[in-house]
């Protein structure tokens, strides 16, 4: 998908020149005021509102299969905190392996693309025919139960009642908000209205986690007797959380086309992006693991948008 997306990008951009370049049929006398009636029609006007659904590039902070990396892992007999790759283990030379931050803060760009993905939704105000301040926002939240562990029944060879596993409550949620300015420029076709512009946002990706009865006993060989076993989650905290804070800031850079008065088709990309982002692994009744990141992107984030102007 995110070749079809490229290829999409490409060919607006090589025959924008062209559709810019287009004179407005005149009127009956001669005159250009076909020119001057659509732009009435088409172009953004001061104190008008855009709505627009946004699809492509998701931003997400890190893939899926890797968030419960950011729970930490310990139990009561030992463990570490921290990044799993990095400072458990000594290397050949003797001195502690090092974690890698970037394959938890992938972002989404040309890469990992699809336009069925809704980003989320954006509105505009005009405080002028060519400038806008926008605020956009996106959430995605997934939440999983728990189950308890069942113990089975064996005492009866002829009939056997299974275990049920236990399943870990888990809730996570990943959301972004973004204020920038545009500015517009005309062309033309005055159905074409490129335009350029900043924006600066934050992002949040947050993970926890809820420990139902897992039926795990602990018991010290050397003060008790194995009939003196305790649940296990007497000494372990009861829930695990984790999350990522992100601040970024981007140059936009864009191109809308009016399919109809108030209906805009849009491309939109980020030709420079800049964010920073703070890891923190939160285990109960200790300090948090705190670790830094910084993130530069070229062309990033490119996403189609589907406006409603009023």
């Amino acid at each position: 998908m995110h070749k079809k997306l490229c290829t999409f990008l490409l060919v607006a951009l090589v025959a924008a020149p062209t559709l810019w370049g287009q004179q407005p049929a005149p009127c009956g006398d001669g005159s250009p005021c076909a020119k001057k009636k659509e732009g009435v029609v088409f172009a953004p006007r001061k104190g008008q509102w855009q709505v627009s659904l946004i699809l492509g590039g998701n931003g997400a902070f890190y893939n899926e299969k890797l968030g419960s990396y950011l729970i930490p892992q310990y139990t009561n007999t030992g463990g570490s905190i921290g990044l799993p790759n990095g400072g458990t283990s000594n290397d050949s030379y003797g001195g502690q392996n090092s974690g890698y931050l970037n394959d938890y803060l992938h972002i989404n760009g040309f890469n990992d693309n699809s336009l069925l993905n809704i980003v989320g939704v954006e509105a505009k105000y005009f405080f002028n025919d060519c400038w806008d301040i926008n605020f956009s926002a996106g959430m995605a939240i997934d939440i999983t139960p728990k189950k308890d562990f069942i113990e089975g029944d064996y005492d009866v060879p002829s009939m056997i009642i299974p275990d049920q596993k236990y399943v870990t409550a888990q809730t996570t949620n990943n959301w972004f908000v973004n204020v920038g300015v545009d500015r517009y420029f005309k062309t033309r076709n005055p159905r074409i209205l490129p335009y350029i512009g900043a924006t600066i946002g934050f992002q949040m990706a947050h993970i926890e986690t809820m420990e139902p009865y897992t039926g795990k006993m602990y018991w010290d060989e050397d003060t008790e007797t194995e009939d003196e076993k305790v649940d296990q989650q007497v000494y372990l905290a009861p829930g695990r959380v984790g999350q990522v804070l992100g601040f970024k800031g981007a140059i936009v850079g864009g191109i809308e086309y009016s399919i109809a008065q108030g209906l805009t088709f849009g491309i939109e990309c980020r030709p420079l992006a800049y964010r920073y982002d703070l890891i923190q692994i939160a285990p109960r009744g200790f300090d948090n693991y705190n670790v830094s990141h910084h993130n530069i992107k070229l062309i990033d984030m490119p996403v189609v948008k589907l406006g409603f102007r009023f």
